[in-house]
């Protein structure tokens, strides 16, 4: 979102700058873990991504969603998750006892869905790391392969910008955006500190 001109996407300005420090924090924490110095890293960085997606995939589900964003639920990216671990030889990860899915009204869930779309930008960065390890969109980082990026992000920014939104909905996206970023950032470290192993062939 380099280009991204406040004129042209005021909300998604909006978005962005209203989250930017925490974004930088949840980077730093997840490029701490040292995520692609060996396949049992990547692993481990793969259930985390695991959790997270377990827990926001309701979003994808969810028609009032769809009809502010196109193509919802082809943007999940779950199956290509379970396809990594099967890649991998990893037994798919047990979701999170401690976690129930993700439970929040349409405007906040917005901000979500900001949060975990955004993310496939930085994925094409770090599948290039990935492909260090012998890994590729066919086997082992589909979760951070992907056509279209550019395109599919297009059209979620201009599918904010359309939506039909009051300055107090408007508030509640921003807020959805604040405290996705805050919960991938605890996730973080509930997901490292698991005591289950990830075993890779």
């Amino acid at each position: 979102m380099s280009n991204l001109r406040s004129t042209n996407y005021p909300r998604m300005s909006k978005l962005r700058a209203s989250t930017s420090s925490v974004h930088d924090q949840l980077d730093k924490k997840i490029m701490a873990q040292s995520p692609f110095q060996s396949k049992a890293n990547y692993g481990l960085f793969l259930r985390y991504q695991y959790y997270l997606m377990n827990y926001v995939t309701v979003l994808y589900n969810n028609p009032q969603i769809a009809q502010i964003i196109p193509d919802l639920q082809d943007r999940d990216r779950c199956k290509q998750l379970i396809q990594d671990f099967q890649d991998l030889g990893m037994t798919q990860p047990q979701p999170l006892t401690t976690l129930s899915q993700l439970d929040a009204p349409l405007f906040e869930s917005l901000g979500w869905l900001y949060v975990i779309e955004g993310s496939k930008l930085g994925a094409a960065l770090l599948a290039k790391e990935a492909e260090k390890l012998g890994l590729n969109g066919e086997f082992g980082a589909r979760f951070l392969a992907g056509s279209n990026r550019g395109s599919h992000w297009r059209q979620f920014m201009q599918g904010i910008e359309d939506a039909p939104l009051s300055e107090s909905q408007e508030h509640a996206m921003l807020e959805g955006a604040q405290a996705a970023f805050k919960f991938a950032n605890e996730l973080v470290e509930l997901s490292y500190a698991q005591s289950e192993n990830a075993h890779v062939a």
